[in-house]
């Protein structure tokens, strides 16, 4: 067991994020216990009255005990007194990735005001992705080579149109949908200025960074982790358990500005993800297909209950409130600057003032949906017109040519 005194050695912050990331690897801490004993007890104070025996005093583990689990508060402190804050924080810093506490600098926007937010998020990539129009692409692993194809057709649509894929990196759909946002035929190319434009996707999985499941995409998993973005709520070594898929569901409809159902049967994953974008209000969109076809049930029902109709990327685009930058079947390889700015871009332009913006007072000057300015600012900083600085934006001054 790791001293007190030594832990208190720490800056308030690292304490904070070192006492989360431990009781992040107690059995019988879920999410929902974790943000409570860090919103309402705090991360510190919970794991010294569990080291001290007193997790008498730790509502939110009093209240999971009260369920008939009389000796957890007995056996988190054991488990607790077994772990080292500091190692089990360094773990998660190796390099490429690195972790964001609830409420600090860093953490995502679109997760901080989520009634389900995780306490803490590990990520490896390139966190900037969040800031763009987001599609979670969702769907039965035992999907069809059909329901494989589309998915991936819509994920490399959507991501040349500068919306980032959110998925759960499982086989079937969720796979077929990261493939495609990946592919080299997305023109990713790095912009003017020089900066590296990463791709647009987002895998959320069910086990710490370093836990590659299922194995068959360890090339997925790396690619996100490289390119784009991997986030979880689980520490480093923890494997996928079976209750974590659900959990992490939820954060997957949180990312996202509009669900999209590709295949799905009577019950499913999928359908749980359905559940949390309509608690939190985001749209959902469905593939039709074959009534008589198992994997067309559950989406066929959700058409029925209302869902918006998908055939092709242009649906998920008009339900983001987004024209596709490119013509139709114009080539990836014609390049962002091919073509006339956008509506939005135009008046993103002429928003950006002397002094840099955030993405708020860009919203505000427009008067344009945050999908709308978000789409305009990814590209017009791909064709280095814009650049961005920790969440500020401004134009870039054009060159004076000789007098």
């Amino acid at each position: 067991m790791i001293g007190p005194s030594r832990l208190r050695g720490l800056s308030s912050a690292e304490r904070t994020a070192a006492c989360l990331v431990s009781l992040s690897y107690l059995d019988g801490i879920g999410p929902a216990t974790l943000r409570r004993c860090h919103l309402e007890h705090g991360a510190e104070e919970t794991w010294f009255d569990l080291l001290a025996g007193r997790s008498d005093r730790v509502v939110p583990i009093v209240d999971l005990a009260a369920r008939g689990n009389p000796e957890l508060g007995a056996r988190l402190a054991r488990q607790a007194r077994q772990r080292d804050p500091i190692a089990d924080l360094a773990a998660q810093r190796v390099t490429g990735r690195h972790l964001v506490v609830h409420g600090t600098r860093g953490y995502p926007e679109r997760l901080v005001a989520d009634q389900a937010a995780p306490a803490v998020l590990f990520m490896a990539g390139h966190p900037d992705v969040l800031r763009r129009p987001t599609a979670a692409i969702v769907g039965t692993r035992n999907a069809t080579l059909a329901g494989r194809s589309l998915a991936e057709d819509l994920g490399e649509g959507l991501a040349r149109a500068g919306v980032t894929v959110v998925s759960g990196l499982a086989l079937g759909i969720d796979g077929a949908a990261h493939r495609g946002a990946l592919s080299p035929r997305v023109d990713v190319q790095p912009s003017v200025t020089g900066v590296h434009v990463p791709r647009g996707a987002v895998g959320v999985i069910a086990s710490g960074l370093d836990v590659v499941y299922p194995r068959r995409h360890a090339h997925l998993h790396r690619d996100l982790a490289e390119n784009a973005l991997l986030v979880t709520e689980m520490p480093a070594g923890m494997r996928p358990d079976t209750w974590r898929f659900p959990a992490r569901n939820r954060i997957i409809s949180a990312l996202a500005d509009v669900v999209v159902v590709v295949e799905s049967r009577v019950t499913g994953g999928s359908l749980h993800t359905v559940d949390e974008a309509l608690v939190r209000g985001v749209p959902v969109l469905a593939v039709p297909g074959h009534p008589s076809a198992p994997a067309s049930a559950g989406t066929n029902a959700l058409i029925f209950d209302g869902a918006g109709l998908v055939r092709d990327t242009s649906d998920v685009l008009l339900a983001l409130g987004l024209d596709d930058p490119r013509p139709q079947g114009q080539p990836a390889s014609d390049g962002v600057g091919a073509r006339e700015d956008t509506a939005a871009e135009r008046a993103v332009m002429a928003a950006l003032g002397a002094t840099p913006s955030s993405l708020a007072e860009v919203v505000t000057a427009t008067g344009r949906s945050v999908s709308e300015v978000s789409h305009a600012l990814y590209c017009l900083m791909a064709s280095g017109r814009v650049a961005e600085t920790e969440g500020w934006y401004e134009a870039v001054p054009v060159a004076l040519g000789p007098r």
